[in-house]
């Protein structure tokens, strides 16, 4: 009899070693390159708030948000096992493979959960396990299940995605540092036409799995392409507001308003496309894969120079 890779573990590779083929499976539960870019964000906003706990604060902050990140994220996939399965995006991860057992995976998940936010709480601060207790129930118990149910889950998991940085706040002190803030708002923005580019080439993948993201119900891309267009728009006045009240200095304030120009031309693009919006959503995508990075570069430079 034939076992379901939902159900059992499929047999670990004979290339190598079980143990090492299940510790590349939970890394890869993780979502390693979404976690980076969590952390950083989280550390960025850290830095900028300027605390006073030295490298081992630092350390210690990383290791709870690396944590956390891992475990709502290895909460997502868990959650989303089934869906996995019928998506070619995604069919090669741990779970629809067999790689691991979902019990174990789920355990896994609760158990990173549980020592991201233990971490901060004992050796960092309380608000700062707050916001992490938040970010991993707003982004596994609230986005991922609603996106087989709404449209609006990009919006409400955007949410998610921008509390990093003012996790960063709270473990420097400063839960309302400026700069934090102004980074939160960004990527509260930004993941919106960043996931809706994704969304668009993979649409069909979406519609298997029996999402409801705007995306998969949306036939001719059109609304797809216009919110993407006026996201971008209004991320570009939430970018520059610090800049403009003071809070940081031309070199974010250059940076980001030549990144933003050449994002919201890639949003228009995105918007005029037709019938074809393949190309222009990829280029939105690539855009938005060198935005951010470029953001918190600036963000990072300017405070540094600043003090």
């Amino acid at each position: 009899m034939t076992s379901h890779p939902l159900t059992q573990p499929r047999q670990a590779a004979q290339s190598r070693p079980a143990w090492l083929a299940t510790v590349g499976a939970l890394l890869a539960l993780t979502k390693p390159q979404l976690a980076l870019m969590s952390v950083t964000t989280s550390m960025v906003a850290y830095g900028a708030a300027r605390p006073t706990a030295g490298a081992a604060g630092a350390l210690i902050t990383f290791a709870g948000t690396s944590l956390a990140a891992g475990g709502a994220l290895s909460l997502n996939q868990w959650w989303e096992r089934r869906a996995d399965a019928q998506m070619r995006r995604t069919r090669s991860r741990p779970l629809p493979q067999g790689r691991l057992h979902p019990g174990a995976a789920l355990a896994w998940s609760l158990t990173l959960s549980a020592a991201g936010v233990g971490v901060l709480a004992v050796r960092v601060n309380l608000p700062a396990a707050a916001v992490a207790t938040l970010t991993i129930l707003a982004y596994g118990l609230v986005y991922t299940p609603l996106k087989r149910r709404t449209r609006w889950a990009t919006e409400l998991g955007a949410v998610s995605g921008a509390l990093p940085p003012l996790l960063g706040n709270a473990a420097a002190g400063d839960l309302w540092a400026a700069p934090g803030v102004a980074l939160a708002g960004f990527l509260l923005f930004w993941q919106m036409p960043h996931f809706f580019a994704i969304g668009w080439r993979h649409r069909a993948d979406y519609r298997n799995a029996g999402f409801k993201l705007l995306p998969a119900v949306d036939a001719t891309g059109r609304q797809t392409a216009r919110w993407s267009l006026l996201y971008s728009a209004l991320l570009l006045p939430v970018a520059l507001a610090p800049w403009a009240l003071g809070y940081l200095g031309a070199i974010y304030g250059v940076t980001v308003a030549l990144a933003g120009g050449a994002f919201l031309l890639c949003a228009w693009q995105f918007a005029a496309a037709t019938p074809d919006r393949d190309p222009a959503a990829r280029r939105l995508f690539l855009a938005s894969i060198f935005f951010l990075p470029l953001v918190l570069a600036a963000l990072a430079v300017d405070r540094l120079v600043a003090v």
